[in-house]
C-alpha cells in the first residue's frame, strides 16, 4: 500500500494542478463543475417541482417571482454542490478508515 502511496504522491507532485480556463481552485471544485454540467435534463420530481412553484409565483408580480425564483434556484444549487462535495469528501474518509 505505501508503495501505491508514493506513487501518487510523486505523480501528484510532478503533474500540479491546472483549472485550464476554469475558475476552479480545487480539483474537488472541477470535479463539481463537471459533475453540474453533464445533467442534460432535471428529473421529472425536479420538474414538476419547478412547475408546481411556476403555479405559486404566477400570481405575484413579475419582479417578485423573478427574485423568489432565482432564490429557490440558488438554494438548490449550494445543496447540490455541498452535497456533491460532502459525498466525496465521506468517500475519502471511508477510504482512509477501510486502509
Amino acid at each position: 500500500m505505501n508503495k501505491i502511496i508514493n506513487q501518487l504522491k510523486t505523480y501528484i507532485e510532478t503533474h500540479p494542478f491546472d483549472p485550464g480556463d476554469s475558475d476552479c481552485e480545487t480539483v474537488l471544485d472541477q470535479l463539481y463543475q463537471a459533475y453540474a454540467e453533464s445533467h442534460e435534463n432535471d428529473p421529472p420530481e425536479i420538474s414538476n417541482g419547478f412547475k408546481e412553484l411556476d403555479e405559486f409565483l404566477c400570481n405575484i408580480p413579475l419582479e417578485d417571482n423573478n427574485a423568489v425564483f432565482t432564490l429557490c434556484c440558488r438554494l438548490c444549487s449550494a445543496y447540490e454542490r455541498k452535497a456533491f462535495i460532502d459525498g466525496v469528501q465521506y468517500g475519502a474518509h471511508l477510504i482512509l478508515e477501510l486502509n
